[in-house]
């Protein structure tokens, strides 16, 4: 919560007092007169240039040809109900949401918002996608100007009644006559009011500030007058009636918009609102030169003023004073009293864009200075607190985590671009504020997907929603740096087409020509696992082409937008997520079926422990991450998620592939799931949708009820039983299951875009002793499109005192025929060393060795020993073909005699405390750190809420001692300030322990 400091007060009352400014302001302060004369001059010299400008003014076509009066009259006042649903009440005993009146969940499928209207052709109308009803019924448009009030404003209050009646049944006795009308407050059926008018009146407005944004940019690139004007008509009428606009009398009538559940906004909901203020300052900006020497626009304003019983309206001078009270002070005290409050990010851009576009002293310099205070934008302590190394925020799914770096980049281009202003630099002060523009392609699998993590995406779509190569190629342009460059030009589909020309730059190609030099200088994207320990994201990555297979593990953030799955991982292979997570929620609310299926734990592919979801927490901690050719490992710690649990850690390895090219790899997974604690362990495992069959397993179907209970339905909300359990219906069990057995999961036709011919399935061996063991199926969001109807669930279950599961599992995806033959356990399952063998179908054999309790050696009775973590062997023909030794000292089979010094293991003796350059850590270690370990994670152990695990970038010997430095950035997690005073938190203290993982691998093709 902002609290009223004092540079708060003093900008409010700077809100209270006149401007003075209007008459000498010709320019915004972001469009200056240099800018936009570079803009057309290179809209003559450059094709490209030009195109925009024809685009420009296509666009602004329609609202060209308007008449003034239309425009005018086209902006609705406050008493024009909106909402963004048309169904939902907040209030209501049944279901918040609701489907189509005719059609029913038909509709879902086309999304949150699947209404959209045809403002010209068929105003005032609703069209269901799914079965082309139309609503509401009546004439709403004569209704409307029915209600018009001497200000020319709806007054619900002033229609005429008589208009409300079915248009196709008139007859006042026909049973029809009144079914679907809407006076603006909905239709009510069965007793739900299904507001159509209020979802057409949100479209309406989004419509509106489209032509607004049309108009200001055809004149920024034309200079034609006309389009000015044409703004500058909605611009002043919009500052009539946005003083008074509030979101709140809506919201308690228990409708729905983005207000965080705060009922708080203006036209929309309050975190939606910034996009709408951003877009009155930037049009305004835009405009304000072309507002000179315009008498009919005046006398055109002069006259509504008079006619509508307005303020003085008739010259450039109130004009000028009217959009600057009406809208930007409007605005910025409505951001200032939290009316106005978005993500991270946006109601501060929102703050710049209103002060560059007054660009009037001493208000602009206080509001630009509001940003950077701890009682106002906070930015500083933003970065620090809820910023993380890698460019993400805390908020846990992708979009939303990368949303905070796409509002503030614009915000310190603004500053950079408005000379008048010096006291703060975004890119000067916060170096590792660069990694925002390369963190959503860094998120990417083999440059391909983003995994569907928490509020993200739907349940297994594949892309890339928000690399944006434009975005990537501006902060080459602030920051210089060559790997942004190289990361632009590969996500722009190895090419610098269209990226970084700066039409507002005397030189609007030299960026685009550094960058072209740089993507080609560095090739295509090398294939290989990495981890963004900043976001908690853990990847490995094996093989190339279409036979390229990736594993992403999520954990990081169970709060903000994130569901409780730390340790949630997902499968790409064949071009596919195959145990896909769930994605995006029905709905951003708290409603049973987002609240304890979607976001809960046991919709993942996790264990749930003591019949709990997880905590919200910032994050879980690396303790080992290795990426070889062909063989990859990492080891999370979970424990933030479930504090009071012994262990709760999840190693997984991905193992071989081929690399041949071909759409088989040979590639599989080992899952080893460790939690110690807690009475009740289930272990929740679901692959694509479509046939689930298995082997070893004796199922018996549950006549009737869900996973919590026959007597308890499905989808009932959690009442004496846990979250999630009513969701998982059509279950059937095993009560006395073996401890190995198969489930395979052959993906369905259809499911993105997958057809019989490719034969796609998961197999799971399982290999782990349960209580029972249970299939079910659970169903993903239906009202995203391309969602499947239901996944099917596998569902491993024990009960005990202060249990001890480690629930071990081989995954393996494949094309038309398996390529393992078998897999077993080696050890005895009773203590936390795991082996296994794996038995291909070509005659391969792989062992695999997993020792938590690295300094015990491990003998197994053909003879293979080792002394370390993690062991890999690979036997053909009765011969070893390839080993892999991770933190460990020795592995012997054979004639395989594979050697290593073991885990680097250090203390950290001074660190890096700023915030402003390139963070390093001085360091004691046992053995001798030299170039070796660039590149490699160097993770120090810490009680911080962050994970202190930093990708090595350089080492510096320094007598005993060794500077390691990390990259730009700062160790500083959280900071308080108290008075003039600060408290710094630090992820790590010094005289911390730290671990770096080493390798040895034979033959040496690492």
């Amino acid at each position: 919560m902002v609290k009223k400091g004092p540079l708060l007060v003093i900008a409010v009352l700077l809100l209270s007092q006149t401007f003075t400014a209007h008459a000498t302001r010709i320019f915004g302060g972001q469009y200056s007169e240099a800018r936009i004369n570079n803009l057309r001059n290179n809209c003559r010299k450059y094709d490209w240039a030009r195109q925009q400008l024809t685009d420009a003014v296509e666009k602004a076509g329609p609202w060209l040809a308007k008449t003034d009066a239309a425009l005018w009259a086209m902006v609705p006042g406050q008493d024009l109900p909106r909402t963004i649903d048309v169904g939902y009440d907040k209030f209501a005993s049944g279901p918040k949401f609701t489907g189509c009146i005719v059609c029913g969940d038909k509709i879902l499928p086309y999304g949150n918002y699947p209404y959209n209207p045809d403002f010209e052709k068929k105003p005032w109308k609703l069209t269901c996608p799914a079965c082309g009803s139309v609503f509401p019924t009546n004439d709403f448009g004569k209704y409307y100007q029915s209600a018009l009030d001497e200000h020319g404003l709806f007054d619900p209050a002033r229609g005429d009644t008589s208009l409300l009646f079915n248009t196709d049944h008139s007859d006042p006795k026909d049973p029809l006559h009144k079914f679907g009308v809407d006076n603006g407050f909905g239709y009510v059926h069965n007793g739900r009011a299904y507001k159509y008018i209020g979802y057409y009146s949100w479209k309406y407005w989004r419509y509106i500030n489209s032509g607004l944004t049309a108009l200001a940019d055809a004149f920024l690139f034309t200079g034609d007058q006309r389009y000015a004007h044409k703004a500058a008509i909605l611009l002043d009428r919009i500052a009539d009636v946005y003083p008074s606009m509030d979101w709140q009398a809506y919201a308690r009538r228990g409708w729905y918009h983005s207000d965080g559940s705060t009922g708080k906004g203006k036209i929309e909901g309050s975190i939606w609102e910034t996009g709408v203020v951003q877009g009155y300052a930037d049009a305004y900006d835009k405009i304000l030169s072309g507002t000179q020497n315009d008498p009919a626009l005046y006398t055109f304003l002069k006259h509504q003023y008079e006619q509508y019983r307005l303020k003085p309206k008739g010259t450039r001078d109130l004009f000028v004073a009217h959009v600057d009270e009406g809208i930007l002070k409007t605005a910025v005290e409505a951001v200032f009293n939290q009316r106005i409050r978005g993500n991270q990010g946006m109601y501060q851009h929102t703050v710049a864009l209103c002060a560059l576009a007054l660009d009037t002293e001493p208000f602009t310099t206080k509001w630009l200075d509001w940003l950077f205070a701890p009682d106002g934008g906070a930015i500083p302590e933003l970065m620090i607190n809820r910023f993380d190394r890698d460019g993400s925020s805390d908020e846990g799914a992708p979009g939303y985590a990368t949303i905070w770096g796409g509002h503030i980049s614009p915000l310190a281009a603004l500053l950079l671009s408005y000379p008048a202003y010096t006291n703060h630099n975004i890119f000067r002060d916060f170096p590792q504020f660069r990694n925002v523009y390369t963190v959503a392609y860094r998120m990417a699998v083999l440059g391909k997907a983003i995994p569907n993590i928490g509020d993200a995406g739907s349940t297994g779509l594949v892309g890339t929603p928000n690399v944006n190569p434009q975005f990537m190629a501006e902060g080459y342009q602030y920051t210089r740096d060559p790997e942004i460059a190289v990361a632009a030009y590969r996500a722009n589909g190895y090419s610098a087409k269209g990226l970084g020309l700066d039409i507002f730059s005397e030189n609007p190609e030299a960026i685009n020509k550094e960058i072209q030099k740089l993507g080609a200088a560095a090739g295509p994207r090398p294939t290989g696992g990495y981890q963004m320990s900043g976001f908690g994201l853990a990847v490995l990555e094996s093989g190339k082409g279409s036979s390229a297979i990736a594993l992403a593990n999520n954990y990081g953030r169970t709060i903000h937008h994130a569901h409780a799955d730390m340790l949630n991982f997902d499968l790409f292979a064949f071009g596919h997520w195959l145990t896909p997570d769930l994605g995006y929620p029905e709905f951003a609310t708290n409603i049973p079926s987002v609240t304890e299926w979607t976001r809960s734990t046991i919709s993942h592919n996790l264990v749930l422990v003591n019949e709990q979801p997880q905590k919200g927490v910032w994050g879980g901690h690396t303790r080992l991450f290795k990426q070889l050719n062909g063989f990859g490992a990492f080891e999370l710690d979970g424990r933030a998620a479930y504090p009071g649990l012994k262990a709760y850690s999840r190693t997984m390895f991905l193992v071989g592939g081929s690399g041949n090219g071909t759409i088989d790899s040979n590639a599989y997974v080992v899952d080893i799931f460790r939690v110690k604690g807690g009475h009740d362990h289930v272990f929740s495992f679901h692959g694509p949708p479509g046939t689930a069959s298995s082997d070893g397993l004796e199922l018996l179907r549950q006549e009737k009820g869900s996973y919590a209970g026959e007597a308890i339905s499905r989808g009932t909300k959690a009442a004496g039983f846990p979250y999630g359990y009513s969701f998982l219906y059509n279950v059937k069990k095993d009560l006395n299951p073996p401890a190995r057995f198969m489930v395979d999961w052959a993906a369905e036709e259809g499911y993105r875009g997958i057809t019989g011919s490719n034969n796609i399935h998961i197999r799971m061996h399982a290999l782990s002793p349960s209580d029972d063991v249970a299939v079910a199926d659970g169903d993903p969001p239906q009202n995203k499109p391309g969602n499947p109807k239901k996944l099917s669930y596998l569902l491993m279950h024990r009960k005990g005192t202060d249990l001890n599961s480690n629930f071990v599992s081989v995954l393996e995806p494949y094309r038309n025929q398996p390529f393992i033959k078998s897999v077993e356990r080696l050890d005895n399952s009773n203590d936390e060393t795991i082996v296994l063998r794996v038995e291909k179908v070509n005659g391969t054999i792989d062992y695999i060795l997993y020792n938590p309790s690295s300094k015990n050696e491990v003998t197994l009775p053909n003879g293979i020993t080792m002394k370390g973590s993690i062991g890999y062997i690979e036997e053909k023909n009765h011969k070893a073909t390839r080993a892999v030794l991770i933190n460990g000292t020795s592995l012997r089979y054979k004639t395989l005699n594979l050697r290593s010094a073991g885990v680097i293991e250090g203390r950290v003796v001074k660190m890096y405390r700023g915030s402003g350059a390139e963070a390093w850590i001085l360091v004691d270690s046992k053995a001798p750190l030299d170039q070796s370990i660039v590149g490699e994670q160097i993770i120090i152990e810490t009680k911080g809420a962050r994970d202190a695990s930093y990708p090595v970038r350089a080492v510096k010997k320094e007598g005993t001692l060794t500077r390691v430095y990390v990259g730009p950035g700062t160790f500083v997690s959280n900071v308080k300030n108290k008075g003039s005073a600060q408290q710094l938190s630090y992820d790590f203290e010094e005289g911390a322990s730290f671990q770096i993982t080493t390798h040895n691998a034979w033959p040496a093709r690492n």
